[in-house]
C-alpha cells in the first residue's frame, strides 16, 4: 500500500469526507509521530532506565514507536575492503502491539 492508497482507505473509513480531508488527517498523524519521535530522541531521561529506548508514542493495540541508541562500531567498506569507524547514532524502532499481531 502506498500513500495515495492509504489516503483512499482513510477516506473510505471517514464516511462523507473528501480526499483533501483524508490527506489532512494523514498529514496530521504523521506530523504528530515525527514531533514525538524528535522529542524522544532529545530526551535525556528514559522511561525505563534499564532500556536504551526512549518511548515516543505508545498506541495500545497498534504498537510503540521508540528511539534507540546505536553504539559506535567498526565496519568494512564493501568496495575497498578497508576498515572504517561508524559513528554512534539514533534510530527509530517500531514494535507491533497485540492488536496488530492478532490481525496477522
Amino acid at each position: 500500500m502506498n500513500k495515495s492508497e492509504l489516503i483512499a482507505e482513510i477516506q473510505s473509513n471517514l464516511e462523507g469526507s473528501s480526499k483533501a480531508e483524508a490527506e489532512k488527517a494523514l498529514a496530521a498523524v504523521t506530523s504528530a509521530i515525527k514531533t514525538a519521535v524528535k522529542k524522544a530522541g532529545k530526551e535525556v531521561k528514559l522511561r525505563d532506565p534499564a532500556s536504551k529506548d526512549a518511548v515516543a508514542i505508545q498506541l495500545v493495540g497498534f504498537g510503540t514507536f521508540s528511539v534507540t541508541k546505536r553504539a559506535a562500531r567498526s565496519g568494512i567498506n564493501p568496495l575497498t575492503k578497508e576498515p572504517l569507524k561508524i559513528k554512534a547514532s539514533k534510530a527509530v524502532k517500531f514494535k507491533a502491539g497485540a492488536g496488530l499481531k492478532d490481525v496477522l
